[in-house]
This record gives C-alpha cells, sequence and structure tokens, in this order.
C-alpha cells in the first residue's frame, strides 16, 4: 500500500494493487456523508479487435460491443440487480465513452455492501441468447431516440467529418446493422479479454476505513475470478485527423445547431504532458470564445444567435485529441468565418488574459474537489491518462502563456476545420 499526501488541499491518498493488476485507489474523507465509488474498466468504443493469444491471428468485434456489454450486466438471473442498489440506498450508473466502460455509485449508508453489489454488477456475466435478443431491441430502440438530437448527431457527424470512417466517428452504441451482428460468443470472447483485473481500476472517496474497503475489494476479486481466455486486446493506436470537411444535414428541430471541430496531428504522450496540452487548449478556447472573450461580447444576442448554450470543450487521452466548439445559431456559415477569423488573431490576445483564465480555471478545479464523487472522477481521469491523481495541481500551477500559444499553433489557428450544420427540416440556411 502506498498513501501519499496532497500537502495544497490536505488530501490522504491511498493506493494498491491488488492480485493481478486490480488497481485500487481511495480518498478517505472523514465526517463526509456522501461516499462514491467509480470501477473503471479499460474497453470503450473504440476497442474493435481482439487478438488470439496463441497465434496472434485477430478477430473483429462489431462497433457498439463495450455499450452492448455494459447494459448486459445489469440484467441478472433474478432480475435488474439495480433494484437490489435502490433497497440499499444506493445510486449506480453506467456509461461507455470511447475507451472505457465506467460504473459508478454514491450513497450514504451501507457503502461496503452497496460496493459488494458493485462487483456483483460489473463480475458476474450472466447470459443467454433471450437476453440478447432483448437487449439488442432496447439498443436499437436508444439509437433511434437518439437520431434525432441535434447535439448528439452533430457530434458524431463532426468526427467523421474530421477522421473520416473510423471507430471514434461511429456511434458508443453502434449502428442497427452493428448490433445485429453481436452474438452471445462475440460477448463472451469479449467480455473475457476485457473484464480482467489488469484492465480495471476502481476509484473511491468518502468517509470510511481504507483497510476495510482494500479486504472487501480482495473478497471480491476472489469471489469472482476471471476464467481461461484465448484472446486479449490489441494496443489502441493514436488516430489521425484525415478530413476536415463541411457537413450538412436536417433534423425535426427548431433551431439550426453548429459545431466545429479540430484535432492534433501528432502523437500526445500519456502523464503530466498529456494533462497540461489538455489545459493549454482549454485555457486557449476560453481566451478565444469564453464569456469574458472580444468575440462574445461582440457577438453575444446578435445576429449569431452566441449565447449561453455557445461553448467548447477538450478531448484529450493518449489515443486522440481534439476539441469541437458551437452551439445554436441561425447563421452557420457565417458563425464558421467569425471563428476562423477569431482564432487568426487571438494568439496576440493570450498574453493579456492569461492570468484571469488561469485563474478561473483553477478556480474550477479547486471547487469541484468539494465533492466526493469529482474527486473520484478526477482520480479515474488522471490515471486513465497516465498520471498521478494530483498532478492536475502541478500543471495548474506550472502552466505558462508559451503553453498556450503552442496549443493555437499545432492545432487551433493553422489548417482548416471541419464543421457540421444542422438545419431544421425543410429550412436552407
Amino acid at each position: 500500500m502506498n498513501k501519499t499526501v496532497d500537502p495544497r488541499i490536505g488530501e490522504e491518498v491511498y493506493h494498491d494493487r491488488i492480485g493481478d493488476g486490480f488497481d485500487l485507489w481511495a480518498v478517505p474523507r472523514s465526517l463526509s456523508r456522501q461516499k462514491a465509488a467509480v470501477l473503471c474498466v479499460d474497453f470503450g468504443s473504440v476497442d474493435v479487435q481482439l487478438s488470439a493469444l496463441s497465434t496472434g491471428q485477430t478477430m473483429d468485434l462489431p462497433p457498439g460491443t463495450a455499450h452492448f456489454i455494459e447494459h448486459r450486466l445489469f440484467e441478472k438471473n433474478d432480475g435488474d440487480i439495480s433494484d437490489r442498489f435502490n433497497a440499499l440506498g444506493g445510486d449506480v450508473n453506467a456509461s461507455t465513452s470511447f475507451t472505457a466502460t465506467v460504473f459508478s455509485l454514491t450513497c450514504v449508508d451501507n457503502f461496503l455492501a452497496n460496493l459488494d453489489l458493485l462487483f456483483e454488477l460489473v463480475l458476474d456475466f450472466e447470459i443467454s441468447t433471450v437476453g440478447v435478443d432483448r437487449e439488442r431491441e432496447v439498443i436499437a430502440r436508444e439509437l433511434y431516440s437518439g437520431s434525432d438530437d441535434p447535439e448528439w448527431m452533430g457530434f458524431m457527424h463532426g468526427l467523421r467529418g474530421l477522421y473520416g470512417e473510423v471507430p471514434m466517428a461511429l456511434d458508443m452504441a453502434g449502428t442497427a446493422e452493428t448490433i445485429a451482428a453481436i452474438d452471445i460468443d462475440i460477448l463472451r470472447a469479449a467480455y473475457g479479454a476485457f473484464y480482467r483485473p489488469q484492465h480495471m481500476a476502481l476509484f473511491l472517496c468518502g468517509d470510511f476505513n481504507y483497510r476495510e474497503i482494500a479486504d472487501s475489494v480482495e473478497g471480491n476479486l476472489r469471489k469472482y475470478p476471471c476464467g481461461e481466455t484465448v484472446w486479449e486486446r490489441t494496443p489502441r493506436p493514436f488516430t489521425f485527423p484525415a478530413l476536415q470537411t463541411s457537413v450538412g444535414l436536417q433534423l425535426p428541430i427548431n433551431r439550426p445547431y453548429s459545431l466545429f471541430f479540430f484535432a492534433e496531428d501528432r502523437a500526445v504522450r500519456t502523464g503530466r504532458e498529456l494533462l497540461q496540452r489538455e489545459l493549454a487548449f482549454e485555457l486557449a478556447l476560453d481566451i478565444a470564445f469564453g464569456p469574458a472573450s472580444d468575440f462574445f461580447a461582440e457577438h453575444y444576442g446578435e445576429g449569431l444567435n452566441v449565447g449561453d448554450d455557445f461553448g467548447a470543450e477538450v478531448y484529450a487521452e493518449p489515443s486522440f485529441f481534439f476539441c469541437a466548439l458551437g452551439g445554436y445559431t441561425e447563421h452557420g456559415k457565417r458563425l464558421a468565418e467569425v471563428v476562423e477569423a477569431t482564432l487568426s488573431r487571438i494568439e496576440g490576445q493570450v498574453e493579456g488574459d492569461f492570468r484571469r483564465a488561469k485563474h478561473k480555471a483553477y478556480g474550477q478545479l479547486v471547487r469541484s474537489c468539494e465533492q466526493v464523487e469529482e474527486i473520484a472522477d478526477l482520480l479515474c481521469s488522471a490515471v486513465g491518462n497516465g498520471a498521478e491523481p494530483w498532478d492536475y495541481f502541478d500543471v495548474y500551477e506550472d502552466i505558462a502563456v508559451e503553453h498556450v500559444q503552442q496549443a493555437l499553433q499545432r492545432c487551433l489557428s493553422v489548417g482548416p476545420m471541419a464543421s457540421v450544420h444542422i438545419h431544421p427540416k425543410g429550412l436552407v440556411g
């Protein structure tokens, strides 16, 4: 067991590697009523291939396999396991991202019992043909219901315009065609390869006894041993941008919606360097387009309809790096021109606005640490990117103007951008 103390906020951070590589990270916080747990599996929507351990022969997984397993895990032989969490006062949720499947738990009481149930949820894989067919119908309805969401459809079409036909540009849940190809054999092979201790980590924060928690984790790993597998995951390559196109589509919506995408064209290392690059891009976007920017002051409430729903987000992981910005606007093409013009001249404004943007970002980081679920998410994000949990604070303290200027030079202010413009059906613009 390793224990460190971050002097800036006085938090103790425990780390154990248990059994065959299961990582346990915990921040005990006395007198906190709320407790949070995040169990992360290193298996996401971009993982669409397995490799045979003995021969190296590969097997393709239909896109949507990781999300399909996430859904199936909730259905046990005695019904939906969520009902048992509810009986214990626990709130459980799950999500599949590009590179991970995350199971989140929050509760006030019965933390150890809820934690035992979290391991049962993830490590007890019960599957049948009837259950798979039923899940396929559920996911097909989920895909259909999201097909007219402008924000989600804009995001996915924008990624396709940025990267082309790659796994990242497909819906995390797959498509109607790919989920039709998912069967029991595929699910068992994927679960056996990815749902193993060496691909998992648990992140905790709250009022608990760490030794009791560690003993509970060891007991659950013994209770649910992973079986033999003939497959292993294949390495994730860095996804480079291949295209930068403008996409237009129509949906049954009331207001037009536009998004703009930029991506790094070089691989980014893991750890503190990646966190620093992510923060540099966030500061650059805030200086250029945030509520305190000249862009926002000039265009808020006027013809471009730049308002409170206009925003930007950075997506930074070892296998990809891109950012997206946009919102609802009546004049998407004109907004694209303004965005490009803003980025072309923003470099000279960085130094004057850097201090404000940095203080704002650091304040948001500190405030997020007030909530136990935010601490668990912070641990998960840092470790998932190959960093130490409190590297975030070091990066925020050490970042300088030149890092933001490099972000602008490398990605934001040079080269074409991908864009997607969604119009209400029957409206041309």
